[in-house]
């Protein structure tokens, strides 16, 4: 091989080193906007700690509140910091990669917008009767009112905050933890298989997200222990109605609504 081919060559895997170099930038930066985005919703569960009535139940409090803020702060900080230093993509670039991997590009006609609004509502009906007939389960357990003290909290708050926070407070963060990163690696295997990457093969994505689809319903089910095996049970109910919606839809809309119509539902009367 002459001198010429030798420098192409060497050129090629130099492109290819630094291509790879900027797409596990790339991959940082929007994990980092991710975690910022999280801390963000985690925030908003707080802020009714400052609401007169409020009776925390599941751990709110004014501190955890700036602590959340400060976590979304820093962690926009180190990704500003990160994209000057190592020449990465900018936050805003990653936030724009972020909301499109996880679906959450505002409707574009009204026909879409009433359609993630009826999926939203008929998988909010669907967690509502899931929730009535695992409560009739045998072998099933549930702590009872009385006993378990976050529903005790939420007895002695009102109506209308109960509403909200269940509306607002925690759909979108177990929405963004949960349902985005598997809408987020169903797109970047489509995305493979279009380019004819290995990983786009139809027996490689589909035992991809079938791993990823479980693990994260096991996650979900596991934080919701607390008030025995029917919310367990429901949890994993949760988890799967929501992932079918995102996948289906190709966005967290109509998850974030049914969730949290639920939620305000059952917050506010069980």
């Amino acid at each position: 091989m002459d001198a010429n081919g030798t420098e192409s060559v060497v050129d090629d895997r130099a492109d290819r080193s630094s291509s790879i170099g900027e797409r596990a930038g790339d991959l940082v930066a929007c994990v980092v906007v991710w975690g910022a985005a999280l801390m963000t919703a985690a925030a908003v569960q707080e802020v009714f700690t400052f609401l007169p009535g409020f009776v925390p139940w599941g751990g709110e409090s004014p501190r955890s509140f700036l602590t959340s803020i400060g976590a979304a702060a820093g962690l926009v900080a180190t990704a500003v910091f990160a994209s000057f230093g190592a020449g990465t993509i900018s936050v805003r670039v990653a936030g724009g990669r972020l909301v499109d991997g996880m679906g959450l590009r505002a409707p574009v006609s009204m026909r879409q917008t009433l359609r993630w609004a009826a999926v939203g509502a008929a998988a909010a009906v669907a967690l509502w009767a899931m929730a009535k007939l695992l409560a009739l389960f045998p072998g099933l357990t549930s702590v009872p009112a009385d006993e378990d003290p976050r529903l005790i909290a939420v007895a002695q708050t009102s109506t209308p905050i109960r509403f909200m926070y269940g509306l607002i407070a925690p759909a979108p963060l177990e929405e963004l933890a949960f349902r985005g990163p598997l809408l987020a690696l169903l797109l970047a295997l489509l995305a493979a298989q279009h380019r004819g990457s290995w990983t786009g093969r139809r027996w490689v994505r589909w035992s991809l997200m079938g791993t990823a689809i479980a693990a994260s319903a096991v996650v979900f089910a596991a934080g919701h222990t607390i008030g025995g095996s029917v919310n367990v049970a429901h949890a994993v109910a949760n988890a799967v109605i929501t992932t079918a919606v995102t996948l289906w839809q190709r966005s967290l809309f109509p998850a974030l609504a049914a969730h949290g119509l639920y939620d305000a539902w059952a917050f506010a009367w069980g």
